[in-house]
């Protein structure tokens, strides 16, 4: 058995842009909503990304990156995400 349908509340504006959007890729709004949902990932996700990718830096180099140097690359990124918005 299929998945049932629900519904969402959002803005006119964005239900028309996503009904455009949707056309112009040939596809429905719900596949389009699937799409985009599925590019974006949980921070769990990301948690597990970043484990992963850890893990094969210490497999690959024998270097353990300690949670201090994680916490200082973050906020690095952080930083440099603000500073792109702000541009």
């Amino acid at each position: 058995m299929g998945e049932k349908d629900t519904s969402i509340k959002t803005t006119r504006d964005v239900r028309d842009r996503l009904r455009i959007l949707a056309s112009e890729r040939g596809t429905t709004m719900n596949d389009l909503l699937a799409e985009l949902v599925a590019r974006e990932l949980t921070e769990e996700e990301k948690e597990r990304r970043a484990q992963q990718a850890l893990e094969e830096v210490r497999q690959a180099t024998g270097i353990t990156v300690s949670d201090e140097a994680r916490a200082q690359a973050r906020t690095f990124l952080q930083n440099l995400g603000r500073e792109h918005h702000a541009a």
